[in-house]
């Protein structure tokens, strides 16, 4: 038996692994006990930790996968509990969308909710700053999201504007960029290095123009931390999330849960409702319990379609 080491898996290549060992990069298989669990094969993704066993410098087999610290889940819309993790102990999530044209506040809060859904920690990153004609009343439109404790940068790729802000978010954690197409993540990437769009294919999620040809998930290493890149954070902002998860995902609406006549309280229609009272006192914005109820709705007619 060769000597239990750790590593961190960085790439995943179909049935390979490449871990990130103490002393460089082993390509990795899965050791068959793994493989065949009677709960199902255990699969690592980019982000896990793993225990490994050499066969030679380079390559090894992986013998455990480490309890993770944070899972990012896609739940399928259309069924919540479906669950596939694609990303382990990520430390953030940054959204990015462009400041022009206005951007869509529905958008950004279902973003958000996925990644607190997630339990991780976001930050909201509006690009393309250059662009805006007033900035300072723009800016003070979003204070309302620095109100609920999500970061706010506004940056441009073109001036190199909150630039230095952004790396230093990113330095030594494990991140994973999310955000519609067209909002200017690869020049954002660019900017922060030159060639990283190119290596982390953010690109465009619809034509997959620009992408690998292969289609792996991987951590690109960046000022001591890493960027993730996996296809399944494409189109982010339509994955599920489980009704009775939703009002825990709008940090605003946290200390009224469980204070409802109803404890199946959905907060739509139902009498007693503490956070549709809270909404009624100003207490929640209103803007954004529509967001809540949308996001809802909008689950509940794709379940039933």
């Amino acid at each position: 038996m060769g000597m239990r080491e750790e590593g961190l898996v960085i790439r995943v290549l179909g049935a390979a692994y490449d871990v990130q060992g103490p002393d460089g990069v082993v390509r990795c298989v899965l050791r068959g006990r793994l493989r065949r669990r009677a709960d199902g094969p255990q699969r690592p993704v980019i982000g896990d930790r793993v225990a490994f066993e050499r066969v030679s410098p380079r390559e090894g087999a992986i013998v455990e996968i480490l309890p993770r610290r944070t899972a990012l889940v896609r739940r399928e819309p259309l069924d919540p509990e479906k669950a596939h993790v694609i990303a382990a102990n990520l430390d953030q999530i940054v959204a990015v969308f462009a400041a022009v044209p206005e951007p869509d506040r529905f958008q950004i809060d279902r973003y958000l909710a996925v990644a607190e859904a997630n339990g991780l920690s976001a930050i909201l990153c509006l690009n393309k700053i250059d662009l805006v004609e007033d900035l300072s009343s723009f800016q003070e439109s979003f204070k309302e999201y620095e109100a609920l404790g999500y970061p706010v940068l506004f940056t441009s790729a073109v001036t190199g504007a909150g630039l230095d802000a952004l790396r230093e978010r990113l330095q030594g954690k494990i991140t994973a960029f999310i955000g519609p197409s067209g909002v200017g993540k690869s020049s954002l990437l660019n900017a922060l290095q030159p060639g990283l769009a190119l290596k982390v294919g953010a690109i465009n999620p619809r034509t997959g123009a620009g992408r690998h040809t292969t289609s792996r998930s991987e951590l690109i290493p960046f000022d001591g931390g890493y960027l993730a890149d996996t296809p399944g954070l494409r189109d982010m902002g339509v994955w599920g999330i489980r009704p009775e998860d939703l009002a825990a995902c709008f940090p605003e609406m946290r200390s009224y849960i469980g204070r409802c006549e109803f404890s199946d309280c959905l907060h739509l229609e139902e009498p007693g409702c503490a956070i549709r009272r809270a909404v009624a006192r100003g207490k929640i914005s209103r803007r954004r319990y529509e967001s809540y109820q949308r996001i809802l709705i909008d689950q509940q007619a794709a379940s039933s379609a």
